[in-house]
């Protein structure tokens, strides 16, 4: 039987929280509008690359100058090749410029990130005083709630050196059942929140509220 708050108790807090929660996922529209656009150069250098193939194949290899049109266009193929793989490399450097252009970094996101696992930790704190051990919905191989409890102990103590079992052993399950990328050592918490599926802060207290009906 729990001892912790009832659940009209938790659930006031959790709509105590939702302007912040609100005013948080804003914030980090900011961080996704940036990725995205950070994207746009390897993005475009693909799309570029299917232009001049699918020009190649349905015009220029009829045309009178064949030979002369497929040598340029092996010729434009390696420059966009190259291309790509230097704005792939350089991915981590133009996400950092375009999320300079909000006034913003990848360490502040991942700090506004943690956040949201913080206040979605507490409500489950409050509701249960433990980690409940409720049927949940899954994240492939691994409750919810595991995701949302240790993800928030890695957001605060991710700075401390060695994770502690429970937080690697969720870290390791998110890559190996959704491919995330986890880089101990670093902030995950913005990794973390994409595998919850947490995209508003509808989305975020939907799932809260349902963990402590």
């Amino acid at each position: 039987m729990s001892d912790g708050w009832t659940k009209e108790q938790t659930e006031e807090f959790i709509e105590n929280s939702r302007h912040a929660i609100k005013c948080l996922f804003d914030a980090l529209d900011d961080y996704n509008s940036a990725y995205i656009k950070a994207q746009q150069t390897v993005e475009e250098i693909e799309r570029s690359k299917q232009m001049l193939s699918d020009l190649f194949m349905y015009q220029d290899q009829w045309s009178p100058n064949a030979n002369h049109y497929h040598t340029q266009y092996v010729e434009r193929m390696k420059d966009l090749n190259k291309g790509q793989q230097e704005a792939k490399k350089d991915f981590d450097q133009r996400l950092e410029i375009a999320l300079e252009s909000v006034g913003a970094t990848v360490e502040s996101m991942s700090c506004l990130a943690g956040t949201l696992l913080q206040i979605a930790k507490q409500a489950l704190s409050l509701r249960y005083s433990r980690k409940p051990g409720i049927s949940a919905r899954k994240i492939v191989s691994q409750s919810i709630i595991e995701v949302i409890w240790e993800g928030r102990n890695h957001a605060m103590h991710w700075d401390e050196g060695e994770p502690r079992p429970d937080v690697k052993d969720m870290l390791n399950a998110l890559s190996i059942d959704i491919g995330i990328s986890i880089d101990l050592g670093k902030n995950n918490s913005l990794a973390i929140l994409d595998a919850l599926r947490w995209k508003s802060s509808d989305d975020m207290i939907a799932d809260l509220k349902e963990l402590t009906k």
